[in-house]
């Protein structure tokens, strides 16, 4: 057989067909699938198939993110952006006989490249360097044999230092000395792979092989991902294309900033660019064929993390309050025994209880705030000697000063260490490219007969979280006293196992439901929401209050009680609504522990009420109403 890497590259002629680019003068369309066809004309190639035909199909996608449609809400087009990062693709091929009745044998696709793309990391994590490149991928094809050929370059390097030194000291009467090695070593490895698929046992002649196979080459383009194909040798062909799994850092994985950034990145890419598919269709000679293609496009919404910053200074409000009880009740939940606290308190317990000895096991129930001495007092219960009876203490544990600096670098680790698909929402669209072919009266080569293309709207792909789920923590504050080495690996793992299992939901078609894109539904909105929690103060699109107000349609007793929850802006109105549950928590807790405390006069400061929130069934009318505001398309301001 000849060798493929000894051939001259000669590509093949492909001759567009249709595409679903409309050739407007506003410009191109972001996202577009093109048809490509090629009919080889030796004779030598077909002679063994007189009664079939061979023809070549390139699908050539064209990807870029997805925007929020202004059409569906202006207001929600205005926050979340244009650049929704594409997760996942699907491109759905079929070929069938026209005026045919479909259970045909014929026509069929032989084969297709690429038909699979993995990822396997084998540097070692630590002071080893790793890269991996892949220089490109090419195939070949005559009648009877397609071969596929990757080459890939890597490389690891490592070094190390260090020198001796003896010196005699007579005065001291000893020696004083140093010793070490010197060691540098880099490899440097270059691979190959060769796949070769034969589908029958015909006798062939090797110069017309060799000269078959070279006229039949072409490059597949692509980007760097994961791809599957199936349903080869059948009438329908499908290819699966996923994003690279994120990589285990190996370069100071124990500084955080290294892999939070990893993350970040992670979080704004996604599959952008071209993707080459190419097929090749066994059909009966003198038929007419249609082929139609399918590219569905899923694209991550998400509320991207918002960056570590300090400026943000103390003043007690009740949004600021209410975010510190959920850092502590999230970090330190109650059942928290005491030793496991950041700090140590335990010499500073004040028995609230009557008289029963020490406590032998103190578990945290409560974190109360104090709000003139600005104090955050950790209250505790325990079992005591005596069998049946607990006792109960509390203690001082941190200034609110210095547990909201704690609060802003939780909610920075939480924030970039959960998987967008935690709490993001799947978005797509389906492309619809449908050609059909005539052959010449004369038996020659096949025209385009008639094409048709579509594009559906935005659309949202509910995928039940539950179905892909894989446990494990979910937070940085779950992973505890864990090094950032340990939490930056086991966040990655997380990361691609989550979007792994979303991948084969999303690859298996039957499996996806597609409803319309309602930007009221709980899942845009809470999206939404969390984008406005976050603006910056000087950003133009945190309106003031009364814009914010007119631009939601809030009634006058829901400004009132957003007011009084300490709303100024659009981005304290949505802190405020996502503080209400944490709020009524603290209080409901924070009222026993002050009737426990009534009549003793032996216990120090009650924990004090966090007054102005908003209750849970006015939260809820806020939120439908800003619902029915957001899908309007009132604008920002108007």
């Amino acid at each position: 057989m000849a060798d493929v890497e000894t051939l001259p590259p000669v590509e093949i002629p492909w001759k567009f067909a249709s595409t679903t680019q409309p050739l407007l003068s506003t410009g191109p369309a972001e996202t577009a699938l093109s048809l490509f066809t090629f009919e080889p004309d030796d004779a030598a190639i077909t002679r063994q198939f007189p009664d079939e035909k061979l023809v070549y199909v390139k699908v050539v996608a064209s990807v870029s993110p997805a925007a929020f449609p202004r059409g569906v809400s202006t207001i929600a087009a205005t926050y979340l952006g244009d650049g929704i990062p594409c997760f996942h693709l699907l491109l759905d091929l079929s070929v069938e006989r026209q005026g045919g009745d479909g259970g045909e044998a014929q026509p069929y696709f032989h084969t297709a490249a690429p038909l699979s793309r993995s990822y396997i990391q084998t540097g070692v994590l630590g002071t080893s360097v790793y890269e991996g490149e892949s220089d490109g991928i090419a195939i070949g094809k005559s009648g009877s044999q397609m071969h596929e050929t990757l080459r890939s370059h890597s490389n690891t390097s490592s070094a190390s230092a260090s020198a001796g030194l003896a010196i005699p000291i007579p005065i001291v009467g000893g020696i004083f000395g140093a010793s070490g090695s010197v060691r540098s070593s880099s490899t440097d490895v270059a691979s190959a792979r060769n796949v070769s698929q034969s589908t029958d046992t015909l006798s062939r002649n090797a110069s017309d092989e060799r000269r078959e196979l070279t006229s039949h080459t072409t490059r597949v383009e692509n980007i760097v991902s994961l791809l599957s194909a199936k349903f080869v040798g059948t009438p329908y062909l499908r290819f699966s294309v996923a994003p690279q799994p994120l990589q285990q850092l190996s370069v100071d994985p124990n500084d955080p900033n290294v892999w939070f950034q990893q993350l970040l990145a992670r979080r704004s890419s996604g599959l952008e660019g071209i993707q080459e598919f190419v097929g090749l269709v066994v059909m009966p000679k003198d038929a007419d064929i249609c082929v139609h293609a399918r590219l569905r496009r899923v694209c991550l919404l998400d509320s991207s993390p918002s960056p570590l910053a300090f400026e943000e200074r103390f003043t007690g409000s009740l949004i600021q309050l209410s975010r510190m009880v959920n850092y502590l009740n999230r970090t330190f939940p109650p059942g928290t025994p005491l030793d496991d606290l950041d700090i140590d308190i335990a010499g500073n317990l004040d028995l609230t209880g009557p008289s029963v000895g020490s406590l032998k096991r103190p578990v945290l129930s409560l974190w109360g705030l104090l709000l003139g001495e600005q104090l955050v007092v950790g209250h505790f219960v325990s079992p005591t000697k005596n069998a049946g009876v607990s006792g109960s203490a509390r203690a001082n544990y941190k200034h609110m000063l210095e547990v909201w600096l704690d609060t802003l670098r939780d909610e920075y680790e939480i924030e970039v260490s959960r998987s967008p698909l935690e709490r993001g929402a799947l978005v797509g669209d389906n492309r619809f490219l449908h050609t059909c072919f005539k052959r010449a009266v004369d038996g020659g080569n096949l025209s385009v007969d008639s094409s048709d293309a579509n594009v559906t709207p935005l659309i949202r792909i509910p995928v039940n979280k539950g179905s892909f789920d894989i446990g494990g923590a979910k937070t940085s504050a779950l992973m505890g006293s864990a090094s950032a080495r340990t939490l930056g690996v086991s966040t990655a793992v997380r990361w691609n196992a989550l979007e792994s299992a979303v991948g084969r939901l999303l690859a298996n078609d039957r499996a996806v439901e597609e409803v319309a894109l309602d930007p009221a539904s709980p899942e845009i909105r809470s999206i939404l929401i969390d984008v406005w929690r976050k603006l910056p103060v000087d950003d133009p699109r945190n309106v003031s209050f009364d814009d914010a107000a007119s631009m939601l349609k809030l009634s006058g007793e829901q400004q009132k009680q957003l007011r009084a929850a300490g709303a100024t802006n659009l981005s304290t109105i949505a802190a405020a609504l996502a503080s209400t549950t944490n709020v009524q928590a603290y209080n409901t807790q924070a009222e026993k522990v002050r009737q426990a405390d009534q009549g003793r006069k032996d216990v120090s400061a009650s924990p004090d009420a966090l007054d102005g929130a908003i209750s849970p069934e006015s939260g809820s009318d806020i939120l439908k109403s800003i619902g029915h505001a957001v899908a309007s398309t009132t604008r920002p301001g108007g």
